[in-house]
């Protein structure tokens, strides 16, 4: 806890702070935070000077590009005010992830940075949903929920997108071959319940989805990094943990925890099978990355539940090549960093896990128009694990 507090106070509480608000976005106005940590952080001319690389420069060029595509729309659904943010926002946060770590943390400190952030940008959607669970319990079938800051509908897409890192815990703890403490074990297992309560009462088979695959990559990971005896414990605690909740659980579509999901199976099993139509919008997209490479309206068949596809609706191809290419970069720099040799071997562990909970919510979502802060914690998330690999060689 103390070298948690050094490293806030290290960092500055008022850009700590600021960044906290801006993932809260109380009553909507986080891009007003936004805005003053853009600010900070461009008028610190020194360390933005020895912090350009080619990420910094394609985030700056696919923001404006995008923001101008996106100005030029008759009708955008939300608002002037959102051309300023997509060109001022990705990049600005990219220099704000690098500026996070500048002091040189310790892997286990950049651990806990990571794991915070995830936490703090969730909590606004953990209680609109537990609020609403408080009032009528798993026995709802309507997905869309009320923020609380606002009394503002939000999807379950949208809802959902919060929790994403929550759900990433279970991997985590996996991950970190109990060196974490029981503290933090059981604050994170308590964060976990709460956000499974939400994804039940959202019915999200996305973040269910992530959850399970982020769970069994991290077996994946770990069980050939340690002995024999520490895999025993663990896959008997897994199968112990398993076997409990089958015994526990009723799974039967009846049951009322599962009257969300079992109204969605309602759709018939072809919607299953095409992730909720989503393979056909992929198909017509790719469609339309050759007769429209200018953009298509969203009127034509809605979005493409794909960040780099709507990314094409929206703007046409310049700014999609441009993301693509920033995507691939990505996951370039996502492989290297977890190959670092660490005696912490949670944050590699964390970087892999928190990089594939990323991409799996940008193939199925709309992100740039969903929920931009997502793609904006993306830049942050690049921006630490960029600056921590260059730490490194130092």
């Amino acid at each position: 806890m103390q070298t948690l507090f050094l490293y806030i106070k290290n960092t500055g509480f008022v850009i700590c702070g600021l960044l906290a608000l801006y993932l809260l976005n109380p009553f909507n106005y986080g891009y007003a935070f936004g805005y003053i940590i853009a600010t900070l952080v461009f008028i610190n001319g020194r360390f933005l000077s020895e912090n350009m690389d080619m990420d910094l420069f394609l985030l700056f060029l696919f923001s404006v590009i995008y923001a101008l595509f996106y100005s030029f729309e008759a009708e955008n659904t939300q608002g002037k005010q959102f051309i300023a943010i997509y060109a001022i926002t990705p990049p600005f946060f990219y220099l704000l992830g690098k500026f996070l770590v500048r002091h040189h943390p310790t892997p286990k400190v950049i651990f806990y940075v990571l794991f915070g952030i995830g936490c703090v940008f969730s909590i606004s959607a953990v209680i609109s949903v537990l609020l609403n669970f408080l009032e009528g319990g798993f026995t709802q079938t309507e997905r869309t929920i009320d923020m609380f800051w606002t009394n503002e509908p939000v999807s379950a897409t949208v809802m959902g997108a919060f929790l994403t890192f929550n759900m990433c815990i279970p991997a985590l703890i996996i991950s970190s071959q109990g060196k974490n403490g029981i503290l933090f074990n059981a604050i994170s297992i308590g964060v976990f319940i709460l956000s499974l309560i939400c994804v039940l009462r959202l019915g999200s088979r996305t973040q269910l989805g992530i959850f399970i695959l982020t769970t069994i990559l991290s077996l994946f990971y770990i069980v050939p990094k340690q002995s024999l005896k520490k895999n025993i414990i663990l896959m008997v605690l897994i199968a112990g943990v398993m076997a409990y909740i089958l015994k526990r659980v009723s799974f039967d579509f009846d049951a009322d925890w599962l009257t969300t999901f079992s109204d969605r199976m309602s759709n018939g099993s072809n919607d299953i099978a095409s992730g909720g139509g989503r393979t056909e919008r992929w198909s017509k997209s790719f469609r339309n990355l050759f007769e429209k490479p200018l953009g298509w309206d969203l009127d034509e068949f809605g979005y493409s539940h794909n960040m780099w596809l709507d990314t094409l609706r929206v703007s046409g191809i310049i700014p999609f090549i441009i993301l693509i290419i920033y995507s691939i970069r990505s996951f370039r720099q996502i492989k290297r960093t977890i190959n670092l040799k660490t005696d912490f071997i949670a944050l590699n562990a964390q970087i892999l896990i928190y990089g594939t909970a990323f991409f799996l919510l940008f193939m199925v979502e709309p992100v740039m128009e969903g929920i931009f802060s997502f793609f904006v914690l993306f830049c942050i998330f690049k921006g630490v694990i960029n600056k921590y690999y260059v730490n490194s060689d130092q």
